[in-house]
């Protein structure tokens, strides 16, 4: 199956409801819609029949994920029965997870080796002893078509393409053999970056903040893992401006995807509804191919069965404080 999320006019503003597909080619069915209708053929009473379908699909995808078999049972009905006036033919499609969590990875050795390489230093030992990450900002999330707003604080915008694993089942200390069994879906992930301020902040030895926590795009819908070849590998391409590049595959990474899972998960407990990204897929970024974004860039980032996430850069703010400089004290 394919779920995505869509805004549709409602009485206080646009609603955010969730949309389930066994072909998003052939068109989207509103599951709330869907699920409201079934239980008021049941003989339920139609506010009782309302309330039972936001329950089991509410907005958030997030908390329609955690609702586990319930929600998925929902979706199902609804593509194989659902009634004609849930189906959406041409949704004004929003950001197709609202994650819980996110966190994301360096997992592709050719991306994370660049910078090392090009100032002639070695590579971290570490990048092959784990994946590496860092928790990213859940309320940064921009969906597909929406404009990627430029921070007063940086000059130099860059995307990155990522590959998104989103949990369904939660779960602690998990084993790679065992981590697909917790896996909801994959998404389209671009990780925004404002390069100059993160290469700044990381020269502290911490994970990179004002550097990534200002926008992430994602969708346009989440895949099921039975739908796509994710261990075998999938097409990542990236388009600025209707030009290619980036095309790559993320088999190149040098650890799997469900390897990814249970390493996040050990000491910790993984929410349903929390995201992963993969890193940046080789080539994925424009300080690769010596290229700088400018504003109102068109990115389109496509990955196979997964649709294509378009997002243009916003403006740069004009207006922002930053912290005044310390004085650095006298060494005797």
């Amino acid at each position: 199956m394919f779920f995505a999320r869509s805004l549709r006019p409602g009485v206080d503003g646009p609603e955010t409801r969730v949309l389930a597909a066994a072909d998003p080619a052939r068109g989207w069915v509103d599951v709330r819609r869907a699920e409201r209708a079934r239980h008021e053929a049941a003989g339920a009473d139609p506010e009782a029949a309302a309330r039972i379908a936001a329950a089991i699909t509410p907005a958030s995808m997030a908390a329609a994920i955690a609702g586990g078999e319930a929600f998925l049972a929902a979706a199902r009905a609804a593509i194989e029965s659902g009634p004609e006036e849930a189906a959406v033919a041409d949704p004004d499609l929003a950001g197709a997870l609202d994650p819980a969590a996110y966190r994301d990875f360096m997992i592709f050795e050719e991306h994370f080796s660049f910078a090392y390489k090009r100032l002639g230093q070695p590579v971290p030992d570490v990048l092959y002893e784990l994946p590496v990450s860092y928790q990213g900002n859940p309320a940064s999330f921009i969906g597909p078509g929406e404009e990627v707003p430029w921070p007063a604080y940086s000059r130099r915008l860059d995307y990155e393409v990522e590959l998104g694993i989103v949990i369904g089942r939660g779960g602690a200390d998990l084993a790679p053999e065992t981590a697909a069994d917790h896996i909801f879906g994959f998404t389209i992930l671009n990780d925004f970056s404002a390069r100059d301020i993160q290469f700044r902040e990381m020269e502290g030895r911490l994970g990179p903040c004002k550097g990534k926590h200002f926008a992430c795009g994602v969708g346009p819908w989440i895949a099921t893992p039975d739908e796509i070849d994710w261990r075998g590998g999938l097409r990542m391409r990236a388009r600025v401006n209707g030009e290619t590049t980036c095309d790559a595959d993320s088999a190149e990474a040098i650890w799997g995807l469900d390897e990814v899972v249970a390493w996040a998960s050990q000491g910790e407990r993984l929410v349903p509804g929390t995201l992963l990204g993969s890193g940046t897929c080789n080539g994925g970024s424009t300080i690769e191919i010596g290229r700088e974004l400018a504003p109102g860039d068109e990115v389109e980032l496509e990955i196979e069965g997964l649709g294509i996430l378009r997002n243009r850069l916003g403006q740069p703010a004009e207006d922002g404080w930053s912290p005044p400089h310390r004085r650095r004290p006298a060494v005797d």
